[in-house]
């Protein structure tokens, strides 16, 4: 009796070692499930995606591969216009330079220096000021230059007025005396013909101021009766008939213009 409580106590402790295992695998295939439903997101979700793809756009499968075939080379086509500046040579750093001072010569401020800028307003100042003074002063040179010039013309002219004036006669031929005597001591001691000539011309000068048509006529009748005189000489000596033509009158001298029209033509019977 003691035997058969020993095997069916053995019999017992195997049951229970299986019953264990099976426990085991249960628990393991738990684990699997959970860990396959706790896998990565990304690839769960790529997945999905491809599928999704599948099924709205198909999905293409080559079953034959193809080889393509080997074509002729095609030609290159023509390239569009280049600009120059898109050259290798305008993309060095002497060109970046050339445009780095053309940007900078658009600023109209880009070489003015600091002092030049700080003294600016003062120097155009100091120039407008003395612009403003040195044209104040022309203008009051030529004003009194003008004053001048135009008293001098009105004394000038009152003088000759007041030398002509038949009132002051007397005082006219003083004038005249006194340019001939000045004549006549500028020219003494150099000769008689020097101090004829001397005398004739101060005495010409006082009576131009003084008489000056009379001066004017007589200066006329000497110059043409001593041309006259030196042709007849010359004609006497060489043996010539030279002769001078006769004197045309003054304009003054002609009688006044008519505006009758005198007819050349006789008059018909």
């Amino acid at each position: 009796m003691q035997k058969k409580y020993m095997y069916d106590t053995d019999l017992m402790n195997k049951e229970c070692n299986c019953h264990d295992q099976i426990f085991n695998y249960s628990n393991e295939s738990k684990i699997h499930k959970s860990q396959f439903c706790y896998a990565d997101l990304y690839t769960i979700g790529k997945i999905w995606l491809f599928a999704l793809k599948s099924a709205l756009l198909g999905f293409k499968v080559c079953l034959i591969p193809v080889v393509k075939a080997d074509s002729s080379s095609v030609p290159p086509k023509k390239p569009p216009p280049m600009k120059y500046k898109d050259l290798p040579l305008y993309q060095s750093p002497h060109y970046e330079y050339k445009e780095f001072i053309a940007s900078k010569s658009k600023c109209p401020e880009a070489d003015v220096k600091l002092m030049h800028r700080f003294l600016l307003s003062y120097v155009t100042m100091c120039r407008k000021e003395v612009q403003y003074q040195s044209c104040q002063m022309n203008h009051a040179v030529k004003e009194i230059y003008n004053n001048a010039r135009t008293s001098l013309r009105e004394t000038k002219k009152d003088f000759k007025a007041s030398m002509r004036d038949s009132e002051n006669l007397t005082i006219r031929k003083a004038v005249v005396l006194m340019g001939a005597g000045a004549g006549y001591l500028l020219a003494a001691g150099k000769g008689i013909p020097r101090r004829i000539f001397m005398t004739a011309a101060g005495a010409a000068a006082g009576g131009a101021l003084c008489f000056p048509k009379e001066t004017d006529e007589a200066f006329r009748n000497f110059a043409y009766y001593s041309g006259k005189t030196a042709v007849g000489l010359y004609n006497w000596c060489c043996g010539k008939d030279f002769a001078l033509r006769e004197r045309l009158p003054c304009q003054d001298d002609l009688p006044a213009a008519t505006n009758q029209i005198i007819s050349q033509c006789p008059q018909k019977k």
